[in-house]
Formats: C-alpha cells, structure tokens, sequence
C-alpha cells in the first residue's frame, strides 16, 4: 500500500489553496498589523480625535480658521 502525501501532491496542493482562498479571499497574502502597527494607529485615531474636539470649539468661521492655522504651524517643531 503505497501512502500518500497530500500537501507534496499537486492535485491535493491546488485543492487545499483553493479551499483556504475561500474560506477568507481578502486576507489571502495579506499579514495582520503587528503590536506597534496597532498601536501606532490607536495613537494616530486619538490624535484625530484630540484635534476634532480642539476645532469643534471655535464659536465662529474667523477662530475655526486661527485653530486651524495655529494646527498647521506647530506641526514639526517651533520656529522663531
């Protein structure tokens, strides 16, 4: 009796990959995010957020664009 080896058999190889490409076709080569990939995106939405709130509280269109401008300035670092 002669044992086969499903993964090494072509036919078996082809059936398996196209068993696993459907079970999750968008996940198919793609890796998840790793630890600092996640957190460096959660501290990215909490930055999102921090800045939302600081623009929400503009009373008029005239401070909406003086928060706006003083965002845009004080990215990077100071200047003088």
């Amino acid at each position: 009796m002669k044992a086969t080896n499903f993964l090494s058999d072509s036919p078996g190889l082809a059936a398996l990959a196209g068993v696993l490409a459907k079970r999750n076709p968008a996940s198919a080569g793609k890796q998840s995010p790793g630890l600092f990939e996640r957190i460096d995106r959660w501290l990215w939405r909490q930055q999102l957020r921090e800045r939302e709130v600081y623009l929400s509280g503009a009373q008029d269109i005239f401070e909406l664009e003086d928060r706006i401008r003083r965002l845009e300035r004080s990215v990077g670092s100071r200047y003088y």
